[in-house]
C-alpha cells in the first residue's frame, strides 16, 4: 500500500510538472484549441482576424487565468495582450439558464478574439497563444502555451453595400471583444455564432453631441427613427416577421414569449452563396417588399424601428450562413465604400474630422461616417 502511495505521488508530481511546462508539447498544450477560424476583415486601421478558442476547465484544477497573449509563431512578436481585466467573455458550465432553450452541459471553455494587425503590416502566417494562470492553491504562476493556427488570409470577406444611408452614422460593437462578437449558443451539440459581427447601427446630431432631441421615451425623438433600409446587394425576401410592437424609445417595455420576439420585426434577404442579411427591430407595417421579391442593391425594404430586444431606436445588422435567427452563424463583412466624417466615444461628444473615404472596409468601433 504504501509503495503504490508514493508511485501515485510520483506520478502526480510528473502530471504538475509536465502541465506548468510552456514549451515542450505538454498534456495542457493539447487542451488549447482554435474552434473556430473566421475570415478575416478590414477596417480603416487594421486587418481583424477573428476567431473562438476552446480550452480546458483550468478553474476546476485551481488555476485562475490572469492574462492571455497573441504570439506570431515565427518570430514570437507578441500581437496581442489581454490581461484579466479585459478577458473576453468565457462560456463555461454551467450557462446562464434560458426560458426559451435548453443549452448543452459544457466540458469546455470557450471564448473569441479579434487580433488587430496594422494596416501595411505583413500578417502572421500561423498564431500561438501563451496563457498565463494562476494556482490559486499556492499563487504560483503557470505559462501554458498551445492553440497555434493560421490565418485565412488568402481569403475575403464578404463586400456589401450599406444598409443604412446618410450622415452622422456609427456602427457598434463590430470590431470588437464584446457583445454581439462573443455570443454563442450550444445547442443540441452544436455551437451556434449567430450575431457574429453583427452591428447595431445609430445617428449622431451634427455636432456629433447627442443621438436624440427630446424625450428618450419617445421613439421620434431619436434622430434615426423611421429612416429607410436598404438592400444591401440583389437577392430575394426569404423571411419577414410583422405585427410585434416597439419599446417606448429606452424603456425596453416590450413583453417576450419566445426566443424569435428579440429580433422584433425582422427581414431575411437570401443575397445569395448561402449568405443572409438580416433587418432587426424594424417599426411594424413598415417592410416594403414581400416574401418572394427580388430586390436590387439599394432599393429601401424597411424602416428603422424599435421593436423586439432593443434598448433604443436602432437596426440590427448582420450577416449568417443560414435563414434562421438563432441557429445560423454570423460571418464578417465589408462596405463597398463610406466616408469617415469624425470619432465618438460614449458618452460624448465626438470630434468632427475631414471627409476621408474608404473602399471595402468596415469601420473601427469609434468612427462616425456616412453613406450617400
Amino acid at each position: 500500500m504504501r509503495k503504490l502511495l508514493l508511485s501515485s505521488m510520483v506520478l502526480f508530481a510528473i502530471f504538475i510538472t509536465a502541465c506548468s511546462s510552456s514549451s515542450s508539447g505538454n498534456l495542457y498544450d493539447q487542451r488549447i484549441q482554435v474552434a473556430f477560424n473566421d475570415v478575416p476583415y478590414q477596417t480603416e486601421k487594421y486587418l481583424r482576424i477573428g476567431y473562438t478558442l476552446k480550452t480546458w476547465e483550468y478553474e476546476k484544477d485551481g488555476l485562475e487565468l490572469q492574462q492571455i497573449k497573441v504570439l506570431d509563431e515565427d518570430t514570437r512578436e507578441e500581437l496581442l495582450i489581454i490581461n484579466k481585466e479585459n478577458l473576453p467573455k468565457i462560456f463555461k458550465d454551467p450557462l446562464t439558464p434560458s426560458p426559451y432553450f435548453v443549452f448543452d452541459a459544457l466540458k469546455s471553455y470557450y471564448l473569441s478574439i479579434q487580433i488587430p494587425i496594422p494596416l501595411g503590416k505583413t500578417p502572421p502566417r500561423a498564431v500561438s497563444h501563451r496563457l498565463i494562470l494562476k494556482n490559486t492553491a499556492n499563487n504560483s504562476e503557470w505559462t501554458i502555451e498551445g492553440a497555434a493556427f493560421s490565418p485565412r488570409t488568402n481569403e475575403a470577406p464578404l463586400v456589401i453595400a450599406s444598409p443604412v444611408k446618410g450622415k452622422n452614422l456609427y456602427f457598434i460593437n463590430q470590431s470588437t471583444l464584446g457583445y454581439h462578437f462573443y455570443v454563442l449558443i450550444f445547442i443540441n451539440g452544436n455551437i451556434f455564432r449567430p450575431e457574429r459581427y453583427a452591428v447595431d447601427t445609430i445617428e449622431l446630431k451634427d455636432d456629433l453631441t447627442a443621438i436624440l432631441n427630446g424625450d428618450p421615451k419617445v421613439n421620434t425623438s431619436y434622430f434615426n427613427y423611421g429612416r429607410l433600409l436598404h438592400a444591401v446587394s440583389d437577392g430575394v425576401v426569404v423571411h419577414i416577421q410583422d405585427g410585434r410592437p416597439e419599446n417606448s424609445g429606452d424603456a425596453k417595455d416590450v413583453t417576450f414569449h419566445s426566443a424569435d420576439e428579440y429580433g422584433g420585426n425582422y427581414l431575411v434577404l437570401d443575397i445569395g452563396g448561402g449568405r443572409y442579411a438580416y433587418y432587426c427591430h424594424c417599426i411594424p407595417n413598415s417592410f416594403l417588399a414581400r416574401v418572394g421579391d427580388r430586390v436590387k442593391e439599394g432599393d429601401p425594404i424597411a424602416q428603422l424601428g424599435n421593436s423586439g430586444n432593443s434598448d433604443l431606436p436602432h437596426l440590427h445588422f448582420h450577416i449568417a450562413d443560414g435563414p434562421h435567427l438563432w441557429t445560423s452563424n454570423g460571418i464578417p463583412f465589408v462596405l463597398k465604400k463610406y466616408t469617415k466624417t469624425g470619432i465618438f466615444i460614449e458618452p460624448g461628444p465626438g470630434i468632427l474630422l475631414p471627409n476621408e473615404p474608404f473602399t471595402n472596409a468596415m469601420m473601427e468601433n469609434t468612427t462616425v461616417f456616412k453613406v450617400e
